[in-house]
């Protein structure tokens, strides 16, 4: 892949903040609004890392080689570091291939990702999306992934399709459901819980579960409590999850929480 004018600029960037440099020329103002994101990827084993939410274009690349770094591998390297918008990062095993993709919007970072793995590599595996920072993700939590594209429509219960959270570990999880069978799930709370997406299927009171980012694989029950509450019970135990937020789909509008009390406040990052 072509060495990006943003990596150099990223080392740049640096050597500048070793030396006490870095934005110098800059106005605190101009600093202030910015923000960066990057991913890091390990090219012989394909670990990876992210990061987001900084100010500092040096900081948000070190962090991502720190992330691939921590699987310990001793290749890895910032694959693109992007300002003010999302970069997302795509792999395929046999043979190891990977692509980033950069838009305004983390769905559309990971399409672009998706559609240059496709091109970079032949034969074995499909690409999945493995890292999707965005430049304004909140600093406390792993950025989270986007929907996976496919998925067949009418494989989920209406009732479930939307957006869930599960009080849990001092936080919460935010689990999104479409229609179209795919899911993608991330943590908010201080548990180190990986985001992950798949693909994600119903059957009269039955459910079926299965990343695609991750090893993991979960199958179970579900029982809806009126439409803003269910009980979900798998591999995990019991817990209910409560409706936080309407489907926004493939449309990239903004979401419309929930009315009632069943619906806290929480900000929801795209």
């Amino acid at each position: 892949m072509r060495r990006s004018m943003a990596i150099a600029v990223w080392e740049r960037a640096v050597v500048c903040g070793a030396a006490g440099l870095l934005f110098a020329s800059l106005s605190a103002r101009q600093v202030a609004a910015q923000r960066f994101a990057a991913v890091a990827v390990s090219p012989s084993t394909l670990d990876s890392g992210d990061s987001a939410g900084t100010a500092s274009l040096a900081n948000v690349g070190l962090k991502a080689l720190h992330g691939c770094q921590s699987f310990g591998a001793k290749d890895c390297k910032v694959v693109y570091a992007v300002e003010n918008q999302c970069v997302a990062l795509a792999i395929k095993k046999s043979p190891n291939t990977y692509a980033y993709g950069v838009a305004s919007t983390r769905e559309a970072a990971a399409a672009n990702a998706l559609a240059a793995c496709k091109k970079e590599g032949t034969g074995g595996a499909e690409c999945w999306i493995e890292e999707s920072p965005c430049a304004n993700d909140d600093l406390r939590w792993q950025s989270p992934l986007p929907l996976p594209p496919g998925g067949t429509p009418g494989t989920v219960d209406p009732a479930l399709v939307g957006f869930w959270k599960l009080n849990v570990n001092g936080g919460i999880w935010v689990w999104q459901i479409s229609a179209y069978g795919t899911y993608t799930l991330h943590s908010e709370a201080p548990d180190n819980t990986p985001p992950n997406n798949g693909t994600f299927m119903t059957n009269n009171g039955h459910y079926t579960l299965h990343a695609s980012s991750m090893v993991w694989d979960d199958q179970g029950t579900y029982t809806m409590q009126g439409s803003t509450a269910v009980i979900m019970t798998g591999k995990l135990g019991t817990g209910t999850w409560v409706r936080i937020a309407a489907d926004p789909g493939y449309s990239g509008q903004p979401l419309v929480p929930a009315l009632g009390p069943a619906s806290e406040p929480i900000t929801i990052r795209r």
